[in-house]
């Protein structure tokens, strides 16, 4: 029997677990304030394609079973593809509640499909691009680089000719008004000189409820649509409140491995860009363009539950804070001057690109004097097991002389001796705080103490 051994209760399956009890109590939500709602034709106002609620619970079902199927193949024609079956459910959960559903009474040309069946095929699609493409292959060189998810969306959507014309297209209008332009003043009545309908009810017909006849909006309908209920676009942010309230219970349970810093980061500069593009473009009322940067489905899911993949985004304190930054520019230059309302996934896989020069900013400064950190509560574990390290950062800050342990075991492994003598190895001396957090379970303090000892004999 092996040994018993105390660790940090947190693991990276009771994490992967954490998250998806939150993905699908997001999707619960979701499905029960689409539940019997439809899509009409514009012209016979009969229901057509599948009920909303229905759709999104299926959908789940099919992203998440293509993503632990794949997941289990690959781990049993492949030897070195390990099993992580949580990991590959909350996967397929991301997949489908960032997939745009639910048809605006004044769609004209779709890019994907956004209705059932035929948006199943996609979803499956996408599922199984990301799992292949950028969770597995791309993790065989050591690290993912790039947000699986928002990467295997992208490629999709280019596959499909999107970037040939980069405008929603699924929300074209039928008639003579188009979508209404972020680059320029928007409001809730007509903008004399633009021929474009009121960004306000452009809103409501997009993303208000099919079933009722819209004929206007006014600022309690736009906050109502974008805080408690959307009927179109990703179905992970439907409901913005719920997104809200279930990313903070997630973060305080898991906070010490969930980078929660990045969605602060990400928020708060989102809301004071957008309201100095408010005042840039002489918006008569600018909480109706920040409410939308903010609380558009594809920006609030992105900010709490995509832009924090831990394996994806920087290290460090100082570079996460840089990195939510960064997305949040991002995102709002490409909806406001490329119309591309779902440009966060692009911004974002932009910023993932940025995070191994970003993990070198912040980096706490190696030193010989020795101060404990407060521990989180010990657990007793009799079976250990080890995974790949998902890049929490965990180690980096219960570290007694403030050292990288994650940064020193990668230059161990490459024997990589300038970069050790750079990050002071030398300093360890072995307390196993690192390994002590870990939620992968690697031995980062064997790891340490053996790069010392290559030190050493230098």
């Amino acid at each position: 029997m092996s040994k018993v051994k105390e660790y940090s209760a947190m693991t990276k399956d009771k994490l992967m677990l954490y998250t998806f009890v939150a993905l699908v109590i997001i999707a619960a939500i979701t499905s029960a304030m689409w539940f019997g709602v439809t899509a009409k034709d514009p012209m016979t106002q009969a229901p057509i394609g599948m009920d909303y609620g229905v759709t999104l619970i299926l959908s789940c079902v099919i992203a998440v079973g293509v993503a632990v199927g794949v997941d289990v193949l690959l781990h049993k024609v492949a030897a070195d593809s390990p099993l992580n079956i949580m990991s590959a459910a909350v996967f397929g959960m991301i997949v489908a509640l960032c997939y745009s559903y639910g048809e605006p009474s004044m769609r004209a040309v779709e890019v994907l499909p956004l209705l059932a069946p035929q948006s199943f095929m996609y979803v499956a699609l996408i599922t199984l691009v990301g799992m292949v493409l950028f969770k597995k292959l791309q993790g065989l060189k050591g690290r993912k680089y790039v947000n699986p998810a928002a990467a295997a969306k992208l490629l999709v959507l280019a596959f499909v000719g999107i970037f040939t014309v980069l405008i929603p297209s699924d929300h074209l209008s039928t008639g003579m008004l188009g979508v209404p332009s972020l680059a320029g003043p928007i409001g809730y009545e007509v903008i004399s000189g633009n021929g474009m309908a009121p960004f306000g009810f452009y809103i409501y017909g997009c993303f208000g409820n099919p079933s009722l006849t819209i004929t206007g909006a006014t600022q309690a309908d736009i906050v109502n649509t974008l805080l408690l209920q959307k009927f179109h676009g990703w179905a992970g942010g439907a409901s913005s409140i719920a997104v809200i309230l279930v990313g903070i219970a997630l973060f305080a349970i898991c906070r010490r491995y969930i980078k929660w810093r990045i969605t602060v980061a990400y928020l708060a500069t989102t809301a004071l860009v957008a309201l100095a593009f408010a005042f840039a473009f002489g918006d008569p009322d600018p909480l109706l363009r920040v409410m939308f940067h903010l609380f558009i489905g594809s920006s609030i899911f992105l900010a709490f539950f995509m832009a924090t993949d831990p394996a994806t985004t920087p290290l460090t304190y100082l570079g996460q804070i840089i990195f939510g930054v960064g997305l949040a520019i991002l995102t709002l230059l490409i909806q406001t001057y490329m119309g591309f309302f779902g440009g966060s996934i692009l911004a974002l896989v932009v910023m993932n690109l940025t995070s191994p020069f970003l993990d070198k900013v912040g980096k706490l400064k190696p030193t010989p004097e020795k101060k404990t950190p407060k521990l989180p509560k010990a657990k007793q574990f009799a079976i250990v097991k080890t995974t790949d390290c998902i890049r929490c950062g965990a180690c980096m800050r219960v570290c007694c002389h403030k050292l990288s342990p994650i940064l020193i075991k990668e230059a161990f492994d490459k024997k990589d001796v300038n970069k050790l003598a750079k990050l002071q190895a030398d300093l360890c001396d072995g307390c196993g705080h690192c390994t002590f957090v870990c939620p992968a379970r690697i031995d980062l303090r064997n790891s340490i103490l053996r790069a010392k000892a290559m030190l050493r004999q230098q």
